[in-house]
């Protein structure tokens, strides 16, 4: 067969037009299946392959996804392990639909003026935001004109979102605290502006009145700093909760600094359960956080509002809670 086959011969000998060619290669719904099986037929057999970027036009569509994270100049958001985590279930979920994922840099949209003006120029056909607070403007045109997009750790009304409630994950450690006899537990909170450090603080709250627990609140705002800054507030409790893994691994830097030992002189919970935990020394016992998981139900959900112009749906996941060394009964006692 010729190497200059072209998207006219497979048009001829289907008795289709070419851009009825076009469409069909690139899977549109305006094409019958019987008319696409016909020209996918006969566009294998001349060894036809359209370019991407034909395909693209054909079907109005960029096939990516916009993944938003923030934009700090003194630090790159995959330093930390919440972006990686969150970026490795995205592209799961793009793998399985055939999707790929982009970076966006919140505070640097290149040659864009909004989110909604990335979306309606077709580079991409929708957005995932990893973080955003709760005061966030940007997104009041995206949900004025009905736009794909899903919220991940952030959940307002007429926005697709996916969200771990703080609960379940909370009360099995308070349930582990009050176990190993700590009545005197600390907390570093997560940063205030944003939904998820509130929500674990109302669930700390809740939890330690619940469970009668005296308690010292210190706030932060996820980062190692503030939990390492956070110890000389924090007094003495047996126990101390932060908002994070991060601000947890802190807090240990702290105390081994100032010849504090964990967990033999404070027990230590953190929250995320992502991979440094589990070779901290010690080992942290952590709220599991499914931010992988939640990422890739992201993915699928944004594509489903872009290929099955699905409605905006708030989902929600639920944290766990894993045990490890960081943590000890009170004074040593059974």
């Amino acid at each position: 067969m010729s190497k200059n086959v072209g998207r006219q011969d497979v048009a001829r000998l289907a008795g289709v037009s070419e851009s009825t060619v076009s469409r069909a290669l690139a899977n549109s719904p305006l094409i019958s299946e019987e008319i696409k099986q016909k020209v996918r037929g006969i566009a294998e057999e001349l060894g036809y392959f359209p370019s991407r970027t034909a395909t693209l036009f054909a079907s109005n569509r960029s096939f990516s996804i916009g993944f938003v994270v923030p934009y700090y100049p003194t630090i790159m958001p995959f330093s930390r392990s919440y972006f990686p985590s969150l970026l490795d279930g995205l592209l799961l979920g793009g793998l399985e639909r055939e999707y790929a994922i982009t970076i966006v840099f919140e505070n640097n949209l290149g040659r864009y003026r909004s989110y909604y003006e990335l979306i309606t120029s077709h580079s991409y056909d929708g957005l995932v935001f990893a973080i955003t607070k709760e005061d966030f403007p940007e997104l009041d045109p995206l949900i004025d004109k009905g736009l794909p997009f899903v919220l991940v750790n952030n959940y307002r009304d007429g926005a697709a979102s996916i969200y771990a409630r703080p609960e379940k994950g909370m009360a099995k450690a308070f349930e582990h605290a009050a176990r190993l006899g700590h009545h005197r537990i600390g907390y570093i909170t997560g940063d205030l502006r944003f939904k998820n450090g509130l929500d674990r603080l109302a669930a700390f709250e809740t939890l330690a009145a619940q469970y009668r627990m005296s308690t010292t609140i210190v706030e932060g705002d996820f980062s190692r700093t503030s939990g390492f800054a956070a110890y000389q507030g924090l007094g003495t409790p047996s126990l101390v909760m932060t908002g994070s893994d991060r601000q947890a691994f802190g807090f240990m830097q702290a105390c081994s600094e100032r010849g504090r030992r964990v967990p033999h002189d404070v027990s230590v919970i953190g929250y995320d359960n992502f991979q440094p935990a589990q070779t901290s020394a010690p080992p942290l016992t952590t709220v599991d956080h499914p931010i992988t998981a939640m990422g890739k139900e992201a993915t699928l959900m944004v594509i489903d509002m872009i290929e099955q112009k699905k409605p905006a749906l708030q989902r929600w996941a639920e944290t766990d809670f894993v045990v490890r060394k960081s943590t000890v009964p009170l004074m040593g006692e059974a």
